[in-house]
């Protein structure tokens, strides 16, 4: 599947290549300052069933925090050097961007497989209803535990 970015957007009608099944299908939005942000799931996430849930990071985040070895606090701190910037300055001009990848196990405990720096910069932006791609079993344990919002 062909990647729009801001180097290439003018070349690629994005809606038309969206029909033609070019690009990932949009599963959400969300509002980021100015504007709606569309957001797709990473192929090979949807082929495994993953859906789309929006995490309140509020709750969310206090359970993320136990994770010290994976947990980004504020503006980056405690993350991949030069990652959460990175994401900032990139998704100033992105058409769309994948939902992060977490797991949450029947104790409440979150990993991420993929985006906690995507994770962190959306939180630390005050977005309050976060699209995570999940499979059902952490679906079901995120909603135990009150970290979904009623989205």
């Amino acid at each position: 599947m062909t990647t729009v970015t801001s180097h290439n957007k003018k070349e690629h009608d994005e809606k038309e290549m969206r029909k033609k099944g070019q690009l990932h299908p949009i599963k959400t939005k969300i509002k980021l300052k100015d504007r709606d942000l569309p957001v797709t799931m990473h192929p090979l996430e949807a082929k495994k069933g993953q859906e789309i849930a929006h995490v309140n990071p509020e709750t969310f985040d206090k359970a993320f925090a136990k994770t010290k070895w994976q947990y980004v606090g504020e503006k980056g701190e405690g993350g991949i050097e030069g990652r959460y910037e990175k994401f900032a300055n990139w998704v100033k001009d992105a058409p769309s961007m994948h939902a992060s990848d977490v797991s949450v196990n029947k104790d409440g405990g979150v990993t991420f497989g993929d985006g906690r720096h995507r994770y962190a910069y959306l939180r630390d932006e005050g977005v309050k209803a976060i699209p995570m791609s999940m499979d059902k079993e952490s679906i079901g344990h995120a909603k135990k535990h009150g970290y979904l919002t009623k989205e």
